[in-house]
């Protein structure tokens, strides 16, 4: 903590002063923490570790930015994404183009003005720069789709050409037309009046959402979809919800979506009435499916149990939202489907240690990922870099290890963690979508933060700092120290009382070689050696420490709490606990993995780093530029996944526990990025998860990508656009 104030000053004193330099490089790292105010004045980089990669990821207390002298023909894609403190924005003079998402959630940009060399401005370039009450336009750029939207605060557009730049239905999305005042060139003002999207400043524009068409709406893609004819559902009408007992919650979400996708109607006599009544069908053959009818009168949904009724909800609102091209269709046409998953468990992990997510924006990430019928959430909770759960019978993790500054370049302050009120709030809220909360403490490795409190959980005690890098510590947890086991139980015990899920993660990764080495010459490792009859005195036995001690912690989980432990799969478990959930998460070791599973009689989470770790880029060039090494997964990798992993039925329903995408956060500073790493492949894996392989294809799948993401631009969800 000391040394986490003693930077803060000093990059507190360094603040105010502004740096004019040629390019970012000529700045070191301590004034690039510092920077309020930055004037680049020579030939800018778009690549890699660029001028703009380093503007936005490394000046996090960047205010102001001028690049009216700079040599800059293109604002790359995600340049200054979700930069919360940026005021002032300065385009160079040659500018041709500004990419997608430049400015995303730029939440503090007061005004921009559009030079005249400027051509193209990028899908979503200034969404949800809340803040913005001024734009300039000097000629006439091309302006993407939702680029302008969901500006609540802007007052003045200024456009300085008699013709209309071209733009989209969507680009201004979201504005009030009644406090934006649209200043045009005085004659002109029929060309906007008469142009699509400028239309939008002088009246409602057409709507071309009209009826849905189900086979291009649905993600993930239903098992059965079947057209029954007849006159379709006129949904701009009063509905009525009508739930079966046992369904209170379900009727809550369903009013919820019709309030969100409806208009309001202003003639409900001619309208009519429209039903969606919810109910339960235990003939169904699984806990998750559901049956949705749509007549001419309503919509009917019945589900095995409330969760299936749930995914029949979430099918029901993208059936509302159609094309996506406006908030709600017209109509849906009369239909049928019945609808159950493939895989039992569908899963996304998010880490809050190296970068922490806020108490407000971890909940709001999950009625997201319940639109797409995921029902876990991972939370990796511990690591080297932070401790970020209250426990009660050690208030120093929190207090002394849930703040750092740093995450390898990024000498950033970072800190925050959860309380336990917190915790069940967000266990309850997540409840309410369907989705259980599996709560993770790594060991025996990944545990530097615990043991920059307690040295005594580490072999020779050894006092260490909070790690502030990625990569692998060589300090583990001691086994030979009881002291060890004493921490974990009392840790244990609280996280049971806490996450009511029947799981608990482990960890149990990265912590062979050469980690393992910590325990060759530890006095009290080598006297458990003994005990336990080993009689090697080098490292090549040390994995029967690392068993012993998951032993005894699975024992007390099973036996104490009733949880099912679960952790990430190494080669150095020789055996693998039945009962015990493992992951398969190494890049090219998941046959290995799912050969040890099959011996081992043991279940297997599918989330292979070749196909499932989204914090890895896209693209190339895609975000995170920097980093370690991370090979590119594109969006066709994730959706080509196998649960299976080509070892047929039996594999698959004995050993399959589900899929899961990983978000580990070394790269992921801010709240949006999450959902920029997450989305689309998180779309992908959910189908890949949920839907038969027989109703799947690339092709059909991104054709009803299409209007899932305009949805998720209408309602500001950040995505990468380059899949």
């Amino acid at each position: 903590m000391k040394r986490l104030l003693t930077l803060a000053m000093s990059l507190l004193s360094l603040s105010v002063t502004a740096q004019t330099v040629a390019s970012m490089n000529e700045l070191n790292a301590v004034q690039k923490a510092a920077a309020t105010n930055v004037k680049l004045t020579g030939k800018l980089s778009t690549g890699g570790n660029s001028d703009f990669r380093q503007l936005r990821d490394l000046c996090y207390q960047l205010r102001s930015i001028d690049l009216g002298s700079a040599d800059c023909e293109a604002i790359p894609n995600n340049a200054f994404h979700s930069r919360h403190v940026l005021e002032q924005v300065v385009l160079p003079e040659n500018v041709r183009s500004i990419g997608s998402q430049a400015f995303f959630a730029c939440t503090a940009l007061n005004s921009i003005e559009l030079p005249k060399t400027l051509t193209r401005v990028g899908d979503a370039a200034f969404s949800g720069c809340t803040k913005l009450r001024d734009i300039t336009i000097n000629g006439t750029p091309t302006l993407g789709e939702f680029a302008f939207a969901r500006l609540s605060g802007l007052r003045t557009l200024r456009v300085n050409s008699a013709v209309p730049p071209v733009t989209s239905a969507s680009t201004f999305e979201g504005i009030d037309r009644k406090k934006v005042k649209l200043v045009v060139p005085r004659g002109s003002e029929m060309k906007y009046r008469r142009a699509e999207g400028w239309n939008r400043f002088f009246g409602t524009p057409d709507n071309d959402n009209r009826l849905c068409n189900p086979a291009e709406a649905l993600v993930p893609v239903p098992a059965h979809l079947e057209m029954t004819g007849g006159n379709p559902l006129s949904v701009n009408r009063l509905w009525e919800v009508m739930a079966a007992d046992g369904l209170a919650n379900e009727c809550v979400q369903a009013e919820r979506l019709l309030r969100e996708r409806l208009p309001k109607i202003k003639n409900p006599v001619i309208a009519g009435k429209a039903t969606l009544t919810l109910g339960i069908d235990t003939s169904l053959a699984d806990d998750e499916a559901y049956t949705l009818v749509v007549s001419e009168k309503g919509v009917t949904i019945q589900g095995r149990t409330a969760r299936g009724v749930f995914y029949g909800l979430m099918t029901f609102d993208q059936l509302l939202r159609g094309n996506g091209t406006s908030v709600c269709c017209e109509s849906i046409p009369q239909l049928r489907i019945a609808d159950q998953p493939r895989t039992h468990i569908r899963e996304l992990m998010l880490d809050p240690c190296r970068t922490f997510i806020p108490f407000d924006e971890l909940k709001a990430f999950v009625p997201e990922m319940a639109r797409y019928k995921y029902n876990t959430i991972h939370l990796h909770l511990t690591d080297d870099q932070a401790w970020r759960i209250e426990i009660k019978k050690y208030p120093e993790l929190t207090a002394q290890a849930s703040a750092r500054v740093g995450m390898d370049d990024m000498m950033v302050p970072i800190s925050g963690y959860y309380t336990q009120k917190q915790m069940r709030e967000f266990v309850d809220y997540a409840a309410q979508y369907h989705i259980q909360v599996v709560p993770e403490i790594e060991m025996p490795g990944h545990e530097v933060a615990a043991i920059h409190v307690f040295p005594e959980l580490t072999c020779g005690a050894k006092q260490v700092p909070i790690r502030t890098t990625c990569g692998v510590s060589n300090e583990l947890l001691c086994p030979g120290s009881e002291f060890t086991f004493e921490f974990l139980g009392n840790v244990f015990k609280e996280l049971a009382d806490i996450f009511p899920s029947p799981y608990i993660h482990l960890g149990g990764d990265e912590a062979g070689n050469p980690a393992l080495n910590c325990w060759t010459d530890c006095p009290k490792c080598q006297a458990l050696k003994r005990q336990l009859g080993i009689t090697t005195t080098d490292r090549s036995e040390n994995w029967r420490l690392q068993e012993y001690m998951f032993n005894r912690v699975i024992d007390t989980l099973r036996t104490k709490y009733g949880k099912t432990p679960m952790f990430w799969y190494e080669t150095d478990f020789k055996k693998i606990q039945p009962g015990c959930v493992t992951f398969a998460w190494r890049h090219g070791l998941t046959k290995r993995a799912l050969e040890a599973a099959v011996a081992n009689n043991a279940k297997i989470m599918l989330c292979p780093g070749e196909h499932c770790y989204f914090d890895y880029p896209m693209a190339p060039g895609d975000m995170p530029e920097v980093n370690w090494g991370m090979p590119i997964i594109p969006l066709k990798r994730t959706y080509e996944l196998d649960p299976a992993w080509g070892m047929g039925s039996d594999f698959e329903q004995n050993n399959l526990f589900g899929v899961a995408g990983t978000l580990w956060s070394e790269c992921i500073n801010t709240p949006e990025r999450i959902y920029y790493q997450a989305y689309p492949r998180a779309l992908a894996l959910a189908e890949v998860g949920w839907s038969p392989v027989a109703s799947r294809s690339w092709e059909g799948f991104l054709k009803r990508l299409s209007p899932v993401l305009k949805d998720m631009m209408r309602r500001g969800i950040t995505f990468s656009m380059q899949y």
